[in-house]
């Protein structure tokens, strides 16, 4: 049942109730109780006439009146031109489901009888939202729009009740309050039956975080972390539930950038080994800065030495500082990322479903040029680039000039990051003065964006478009909408099966070991469509760039070395007698989903080779969907 039909039903409800009351109540007990309400009502010499008259208005509505007023309002905000409507999700909030409840605040006995303004409640109606997150840019709008709405509505229905006459336009005494909530966060997927696998893959620490983003950047000594700090505690202050995890294991910084009042890790009763995240002004937090030097990992603790680890250990101590920490309910996971493209970063994108991602660099050309090759790794494993960060860009002197030390590269800036995602605009390209408020904000462990000193105006300016830009992004994500302006840049993101275009992205894929074989579900608005590969056609085909493998040309060590999302334990091809042996050893097999980038298939003969969802796609036949 949807929301809408559950309100109507809701409402029916309560008018036979209310009905049945009147039918068992005696008439002289019943003039007595809508006597009281009219006493309300004479009694209010020291309220504004705008509030005499809805505060009359409200006192004498009858159940049957409440009623038909809640639907004239449901129908006004889900009106076609004049309603509320969403401006991101363009949709009024009603279709959305964001209305929960509306509630009628009457006086009671006791007040009736109180001439007092100053002890008696005045007359209010409350409506009760619940959104999907509270991190939406256009909350107020909404509201202040809501608002208007009801108060239209309220003197209309007034006027028709001869309380005010077609003169009076007065709605300042119409006391309307709005309160807000949002659900309890699911791990977001593509499709919904993924969701459950999803859920126990992340286990029971993620399980209710809704969205990953990465903050990172190619080149070290950038300001990555001063983003990242920052952009959480902004996101924070729009109404989100945010935490901040410093996935540098070999050089944590969160610890210096924010000097939490209590810096203890505590055991979490969620389960063996895990532990709460330090919460600090509304952000919740993870560091291995912030664990106990003695647990034996590498750099853990504050002020430890130089954390020395290979790159398995390393993805290891990311994987127990994510799964290992109790997150709660959670909008946005930030995960402040060690610059590269290494192990760390490629076990994030194949374990996590990072929904998107923010670039940091500096105007300098080969900062840039790093960033680019950045944002290519992250495009060619689905995770989009939201926003580009040029921090450092320039500084205004006390004379009131403007310097750019680096030189200004926007212009360049843009077409190498362009060259990388052609989808990045100059329009989210955002800097970042070279600032001392910022330096000092870190130094004393409160970021610019918790400590808002009036002088860093300019520099607040800035996270606040960033902020917007990634706050929009991801609620359109939600409600599975996309923005031209931060869409996945990919020619091929997009194919066709059965004459039907699909976002690759919505692909889910199935093992059958008894048939030896692999069935392929794409999805959209529209319908979905069905296919089944061949094991063996599946075990020839080039895991990345989605075509038969030449068996004299190819073999899984070659590939290995040109695509450093392949994982071979043996060789899979060869000559066309191995072949045919290798053959019968390819099932059982198991199959593991990698992020947003594609599967991981682990065949019988213990060969391990990851797959992109494109490559996937043009297995089952697919071909690059028509523009």
């Amino acid at each position: 049942m949807t929301m809408a039909a559950f309100g109507a039903l809701t409402r029916k409800l309560r008018l036979i109730s209310w009905n049945f009351k009147l039918s068992s109540t005696p008439l002289e007990k019943r003039e007595m109780m809508f006597e009281s309400r009219r006493r309300f009502g004479s009694s209010s010499v020291f309220m504004s006439k705008s509030s005499a008259h809805f505060t009359q208005y409200i006192t004498d509505i009858s159940p049957r009146e409440e009623i038909e007023l809640e639907e004239r309002i449901f129908t006004a905000i889900a009106d076609k031109e004049g309603g509320v409507i969403d401006p991101i999700l363009r949709q009024n909030i009603r279709t959305l489901g964001w209305i929960q409840s509306m509630e009628f605040s009457k006086p009671s006995a006791a007040l009736l009888d109180n001439s007092s303004s100053e002890n008696r409640e005045d007359p209010s109606l409350t409506i009760n939202l619940s959104l999907s997150t509270l991190m939406n840019p256009n909350v107020k709008q909404l509201e202040d729009a809501l608002i208007r709405t009801v108060r239209g509505n309220i003197i209309n229905a007034m006027r028709e009740k001869g309380i005010i006459d077609k003169s009076f336009e007065d709605e300042s005494g119409i006391r309307i309050n709005i309160k807000n909530s949002a659900s309890k966060p699911k791990p977001f997927v593509r499709n919904v039956e993924e969701q459950d696998e999803l859920i126990k893959k992340l286990g029971p620490g993620l399980s209710n975080v809704r969205h990953f983003l990465a903050v990172y950047s190619c080149k070290g000594g950038v300001g990555k972390s001063t983003i990242a700090a920052n952009l959480a505690y902004e996101l924070a202050q729009m109404g989100g539930r945010i935490g901040l995890i410093d996935v540098d294991v070999y050089g944590p910084s969160l610890p210096v950038l924010v000097k939490p009042d209590d810096p203890a890790v505590r055991k979490s009763t969620l389960g063996s080994g895990m532990v709460k995240p330090i919460e600090h002004e509304g952000v919740k937090m993870m560091s291995l800065g912030f664990v106990s030097p003695t647990s034996g990992v590498p750099g853990s603790g504050p002020g430890s030495s130089a954390a020395v680890m290979r790159g398995p250990m390393a993805g290891r101590v990311v994987t127990q500082l994510l799964k290992g920490t109790e997150w709660g309910d959670l909008d946005v996971l930030i995960l402040d990322m060690p610059p590269g493209t290494g192990d760390v970063q490629l076990t994030i994108c194949q374990d996590l479903e990072l929904s998107g991602a923010v670039a940091v660099t500096t105007p300098s050309k080969l900062a840039a040029t790093d960033a680019a090759k950045g944002i290519a790794m992250f495009t060619s494993l689905g995770v989009p680039t939201v926003a580009v960060v040029e921090n450092m860009s320039y500084f205004d002197c006390e004379g009131g000039n403007r310097h750019y030390p680096f030189g200004k590269s926007i212009k360049e800036s843009s077409k190498l990051l362009q060259e990388a995602d052609s989808q990045i605009q100059k329009s989210r390209i955002f800097q970042l003065p070279i600032s001392c408020r910022t330096n000092e904000a870190n130094d004393e462990g409160s970021p610019l964006c918790l400590s808002r000193p009036l002088e860093a105006s300019e520099e607040l300016s800035v996270f606040s478009n960033l902020s917007y830009t990634v706050a929009k992004y991801l609620l359109l994500l939600q409600h599975g909408r996309s923005d031209e302006s931060s869409s996945p840049s990919s020619e091929e993101s997009m194919v066709q099966l059965d004459g039907q275009n699909f976002d690759i992205a919505s692909l889910h894929m199935a093992v059958c070991d008894s048939s030896e074989t692999f069935t392929i579900r794409l999805f959209s608005d529209s319908g979905a469509a069905e296919a089944i590969i061949p094991g063996e056609k599946l075990r020839n085909w080039h895991p990345k760039l989605g075509h038969a493998i030449d068996q004299d040309n190819d073999s899984a060590d070659e590939i290995e070395k040109k695509d450093s999302v392949v994982i071979t334990k043996t060789v899979g091809f060869g000559n066309q007698h191995d072949h045919h042996h290798a053959r019968s050893r390819l099932f059982p097999c198991k199959i593991e989903k990698k992020g947003r980038y594609g599967y991981s298939v682990e065949w019988g003969d213990q060969a391990t080779i990851i797959y992109s969802m494109y490559s996937i796609a043009k297995a089952a036949g697919a071909t690059t969907a028509l523009k």
